[in-house]
């Protein structure tokens, strides 16, 4: 017999892969506790509706995610603290696929008020991986004619997207990611002259 964390776990880890692959409005209460095998009482004792379902797997993915960023950063070198914030994040993008997918659907800005704390905790990682980028211009690591928050959109997506699509395994995603910032893709210079 099933604990009821176990049952709690097994209704978050069915309503993650229902989420992640249909859209919010499609997704049954019903279904969730079938295939959960769990009564619907109990669903509804641990989640007192979809709603708080939704935001309460958003807010556990997230936490998990900073929790394991924040965990283990070298205090001293901004270039290693860049690289293991895209390993973590990749790896963690990569076996959390199914979090991740209901992440980046756009149907959970229809609950601003419960998801409030998901946005700000987004902002958090998004404020850490600008710190290591500032912190590595400040040092003289990172060019300073480099924009911080351009440099975040572009380390986020060179992260995002290969999860996405389902394309690579983590070690080669993050080796690449890590590779194309320190030594960028080109033999020859570019000029910005035209």
């Amino acid at each position: 017999m099933r604990t009821t964390q176990q049952k709690k776990e097994a209704i978050l880890n069915v309503a993650t892969e229902l989420f992640s692959t249909q859209p919010y409005h499609k997704v049954a209460m019903d279904e969730i506790a079938r295939r959960a095998r769990v009564a619907k009482g109990t669903l509804y004792y641990h989640f007192k509706s979809k709603e708080a379902l939704y935001a309460s797997l958003l807010h556990q993915g997230l936490d998990s995610m900073l929790q394991r960023l924040k965990a283990r950063f070298d205090k001293t070198d901004p270039v290693e603290n860049l690289a293991f914030f895209v390993r973590e994040l990749a790896h963690f993008f990569h076996e959390k696929r199914t979090f991740f997918l209901v992440l980046q659907q756009e149907e959970s800005s229809l609950f601003s008020k419960k998801l409030k704390n998901c946005y700000e905790k987004i902002c958090t990682l998004r404020d850490l991986l600008g710190s290591i980028i500032k912190e590595g211009i400040g040092k003289g690591y990172i060019r300073e004619d480099v924009e911080p928050d351009v440099l975040i959109e572009i380390i986020m997506g060179m992260i995002k997207e290969p999860v996405l699509k389902g394309k690579t395994d983590p070690e080669l995603h993050s080796d690449m990611v890590i590779k194309i910032l320190a030594e960028g893709i080109s033999k020859k210079t570019f000029s910005n002259e035209n």
